[in-house]
């Protein structure tokens, strides 16, 4: 009988030595086939402390998540995959629930629901109250998502878009017919973030949004930061979470900010293996 979860787990990290031990640690206690750990140049101990849990580990070079979920897929041994960020711990019996779950529902992927961990100062708490009140993503969450290998291979991920890849392989997989659920099992996201660090997240997160918006419609709303942040904030508020209005107000400003930069660089230097004009498709 098998000691084990037939599956491949991938861990994306970059500069993760704060979190990378335990969420390693929280994998190895639910027992993967294997464990494969995507550097992305990291600077930090990173490497080195995950060398304590698996020798399967790549580097990516910098190339950003897209590329490093596509190179760990490519070869990951089973035929599931389990995308966990390095910033996520998981809970015991985690995957193999999740597992069942997509068995029994005949599904092509499951992702966990989220909660935050962080209680440390304003911005933590902020991030936590926001996971607990947001409304489920549609598609499939790639923090802590299992997905079969042969889907994940099919549509795979565009290394012109990261961040933001999950977005796009979603919906050219949902538009595939594919069907993705969500799990009962939920996960532990450590936010270890300042205020210097939302706005460079943000900034990233706009930079990304550009490049979604130019590949897919550069008229849909959503991939405008700020529809989605105005969203977010009713949101909260119709739950009374006060502390993530201020993250909605910086995803106004910064994410919009970002987006600008995203948009002048594509037009000014794009990509040479990309369309030298946007695509003008509208929607939601």
């Amino acid at each position: 009988m098998e000691d084990y979860v037939p599956l491949s787990v991938i861990v994306c990290a970059r500069n993760a030595e704060k979190t990378i031990g335990s969420c390693l640690e929280s994998i190895m206690k639910n027992s993967p086939a294997e464990i494969i750990l995507v550097d992305g140049d990291s600077t930090d101990k990173t490497v080195s402390l995950a060398a304590a849990f698996t020798q399967h580990i790549l580097n990516d070079r910098g190339r950003g998540t897209s590329f490093a979920h596509q190179i760990g897929s490519e070869i990951a041994g089973y035929d599931y995959i389990m995308f966990v960020d390095a910033d996520v711990e998981l809970p015991p019996y985690a995957l193999g629930q999740m597992f069942a779950e997509l068995k029994k529902a005949k599904l092509d992927g499951i992702y966990a629901r989220t909660e935050g961990a962080g209680q440390g100062n304003f911005w933590e708490r902020a991030a936590t109250d926001f996971l607990s009140c947001r409304p489920n993503p549609a598609g499939i969450w790639f923090g802590a998502a299992l997905v079969s290998r042969d889907i994940v291979l099919k549509y795979g991920f565009d290394s012109f878009i990261s961040p933001g890849d999950d977005v796009d392989f979603n919906r050219r997989a949902l538009s595939g017919g594919c069907v993705f659920g969500v799990s009962a099992v939920r996960v532990k996201h450590h936010h270890r973030t300042t205020f210097k660090n939302v706005v460079h997240q943000y900034i990233w997160y706009g930079k990304g949004n550009s490049r979604l918006a130019w590949k897919n419609g550069l008229l849909i709303l959503r991939f405008w930061p700020p529809f989605p942040a105005v969203y977010g904030l009713l949101y909260s508020l119709g739950h009374f979470k006060f502390r993530p209005v201020s993250l909605h107000l910086l995803a106004f400003v910064f994410q919009s900010w970002g987006m600008v930069c995203g948009l002048t660089e594509l037009i000014f230097n794009p990509p040479p293996d990309r369309p030298r004009r946007p695509c003008w498709k509208c929607g939601i």
